[in-house]
């Protein structure tokens, strides 16, 4: 099923053997981020799948205020600890923010997860065991 938002981002899930692979695709901002992550926890729920591997391909990013709200935005989205994301962002012109974010949200122990240069390091490192 795709989803695409008002916003022009374009999420697309794929329920895998022991993951949720998710391709997202568009213009990125705050609201399509929300829209998002809140896609992604119901997913997650509706398959009872939390490990999520995530492949991100956008324009534009969000602002850096956005970037450190992304704590309240993971919990208004509903995103957890249970949740286990291996993103990886093909854009060079956005990776530093996605980095900034996921340092973000890691030094607030929020969500367990890791940006990944390739799909293949990614996806290994979703499934291994712990």
């Amino acid at each position: 099923m795709n989803k695409s938002f008002e916003n022009n981002v374009t999420i697309t899930p794929h329920l895998q053997e022991n993951y949720l692979h998710v391709d997202v695709t568009g213009m990125g901002n705050y609201e399509s981020a929300l829209t998002l992550w809140t896609s992604i926890a119901q997913a997650c729920e509706q398959y009872q799948c939390f490990n999520v591997l995530g492949e991100q391909y956008l324009v534009d990013t969000v602002s850096t205020p956005e970037a450190f709200d992304h704590p309240a935005l993971f919990k208004k989205a509903g995103i957890t600890t249970k949740h286990r994301l291996a993103w990886v962002d093909k854009n060079p012109r956005t990776r530093d923010t996605t980095a900034f974010i996921r340092d973000v949200l890691t030094s607030r122990s929020i969500g367990y997860g890791r940006l990944f240069n390739d799909l293949e390091t990614a996806k290994r490192w979703l499934l291994e065991q712990h």
